[in-house]
């Protein structure tokens, strides 16, 4: 793996100062700190955070943070000395790479979305015949990455530095915002790049690229983390959180109309005049606050697919994808430049050795008894006939670890293509249901919170029809036994869509931070302390044995960035 081993106060030197492919010449009067005055150079530098996300520390980062540490893995590592072991184990120093290169990503992420930003007022639209439509749409989408990117930072490690749009030398040391102000601003962001972001779904040459859908999704989940009881806001109502993740669901799962006001939250948040906020957004001049946004026009963008199709190849950008990040295999073409998915042999087959090899732990395979989504996302040391249709002997390499399981949700079948043409899928529709479910039983509608969640295991009970030419491969599976979710109370229901939430998503690099925003991972860190695997080699595992109460939910700044910034930048309680 490339450690990134600069601070980002050095790196955000770097990444302003030099000229590279995406810097054009500037012309005429233009500040300094604008990279783009043409559309197709500002599309460029849009292209180059989808990049970030492309690449390999960004993955294996999310990976790494958000699957393998939590309940639902054992990994290769756990037994390690090495700085992956000490991370999963939770016995790291502040110097961690792993920690730093997190840290460092999404900064650079951030600060390639900052350069898009500033440049927005100089594009010269009217005279490279674009329009301001479509410099409205790159807005939007760089406004949905940074917020993404500041959430992954948020949830990582608490409160952090919000970088400024314009940047200077003056400004390279940026003291962290409290947790509040950091949710604040991202949610800003998200709701701000609804007004703009394009109010569709990509598909074909345009596939890969963040609309509505996207943007409606994060902000909802960002919602339901700010209401969560694990999450510690000190200024802000969780009861008002889980009112407003309300309104966005209702809007983008329901189809109810809802104002620009609403969105934007203009009355109550905004200091700016609406002629400003207008201006700064190339919002149309008949748009005001009290502009109607009809639910019909995003409530049939996104739909569930089959559950057995969405992770192969075909499924790839369906209607069910919100974002994903698209993946090639240039190398079977003879074509130098890799953009292929590189987390392979972390997940499937590692056989060659890789960073982390990551298996499910025998907890969460309990969690599948008799759900046919099992054997699309998980599978012992018999290897399913659904893996042997077109070699009996697949490639999936075992690991030997742990509960000796493996994750089969991310295979690809040899018609497909190398594992290298695997999308990234970062978020689902499925995911988005069954936070809304959440949302509805915390706010009063227990019932309405059940049928969402029975639209996700009615998708899943179709592996079970008959018609379905893959359910053969399911026989010992009762549809009988697989029913809908029964009306309950509040406590019930909130315990139903928890399991539901974990089955479904499980492998997806999200574990980590959901038992965190739900204030239940010291508990999961003790289950699994106390619940090792017997290993075959004899090694003892530790993971959970010292993860600490009260510190370890969220992870140490970087010590560089502590240390450059002179202290400025604060080191998280207990490191």
């Amino acid at each position: 793996m490339n450690k990134i081993l600069l601070p980002i106060i050095f790196s955000v030197l770097l990444l302003s100062s030099c000229e590279d492919f995406f810097t054009p010449v500037q012309k005429g009067n233009v500040p300094e700190e604008v990279f783009y005055t043409e559309l197709n150079n500002l599309r460029l530098g849009l292209n180059s955070v989808y990049d970030i996300m492309q690449s390999k520390n960004y993955q294996l980062s999310e990976l790494i943070f958000g699957e393998a540490i939590s309940d639902n893995c054992w990994n290769g590592e756990d037994v390690e000395v090495n700085e992956v072991g000490q991370l999963l184990n939770f016995q790291f120093d502040t110097d961690n790479p792993y920690i730093l290169t997190r840290y460092a990503v999404n900064y650079e992420g951030i600060n390639k979305c900052n350069q898009i930003i500033r440049s927005i007022p100089y594009v010269k639209y009217r005279q490279n015949g674009s329009s301001e439509k479509e410099i409205r749409e790159v807005y939007g989408q760089a406004k949905f990455l940074r917020a993404l990117f500041y959430f992954n930072l948020v949830k990582t490690f608490g409160g952090v530095s919000i970088m400024p749009e314009k940047q200077t030398l003056n400004s390279l040391i940026v003291p962290r915002s409290t947790l509040d102000e950091t949710y604040a601003y991202i949610e800003k962001d998200l709701r701000e790049s609804l007004q703009i972001i394009y109010r569709g779904r990509y598909q074909y040459e345009d596939a890969g690229q963040a609309g509505i859908g996207a943007a409606l999704g994060l902000l909802l989940k960002v919602l339901v983390y700010q209401a969560s009881p694990g999450i510690k806001l000190q200024t802000v109502s969780h009861d008002a959180k889980w009112q407003e993740a309300l309104e966005i669901g209702k809007f983008f799962i329901e189809g109810k109309d809802i104002t620009i006001n609403q969105l934007l939250k203009f009355d109550s948040r905004y200091d700016e005049t609406w002629a400003e906020l207008s201006k700064r957004l190339f919002l149309e001049s008949t748009t005001t606050p009290e502009t109607v946004i009809a639910g019909q026009q995003v409530v049939n963008i996104h739909q569930l697919d089959q559950f057995d199709r969405i992770f192969r190849v075909i499924g790839e950008f369906s209607a069910e994808s919100l974002f994903e990040i698209n993946h090639f295999n240039y190398s079977a073409a003879g074509i130098s430049g890799e953009e292929g998915w590189l987390l392979n042999g972390c997940i499937t087959d590692n056989s060659a050795g890789d960073v982390i090899a990551i298996t499910p732990s025998s907890d969460l395979k309990d969690q599948f008894a008799n759900d046919p989504r099992e054997i699309y996302t998980l599978s012992g040391r018999t290897i399913n006939d659904y893996f042997k249709q077109e070699n009996t002997s697949p490639s999936i390499g075992w690991f030997g670890i742990g509960n000796s399981l493996l994750f089969t949700k991310f295979y690809v079948f040899p018609s497909e293509g190398t594992p290298k043409v695997r999308n990234y899928r970062v978020m689902r529709f499925a995911e988005t249901l069954l936070l809304y479910a959440e949302t509805l039983n915390e706010a009063g509608e227990s019932r309405k919170a059940i049928d969402y969640t029975n639209m996700i295991r009615k998708r899943a009970r179709k592996l079970l029809d008959p018609t379905n030419p893959n359910a053969k491969y399911n026989a010992s599976v009762s549809s009988a036994n697989f029913k809908d979710l029964e009306y309950a109370p509040y406590d019930i229901v909130r315990d139903a869509i928890r399991k539901e939430k974990r089955i479904e998503m499980a492998g997806e690099f999200d574990r980590w931070f959901e038992i965190c925003r739900l204030g239940i991972v010291a508990e999961r860190m003790a289950f699994i302390s106390n619940n090792p695997p017997v290993e075959p080699s004899g090694q003892t595992r530790i993971r959970g044995k010292y993860f600490k109460k009260g510190v370890n939910e969220t992870f140490p700044i970087p010590q560089k960035e502590v240390l450059i910034s002179n202290g400025v930048i604060t080191q998280n309680f207990g490191y």
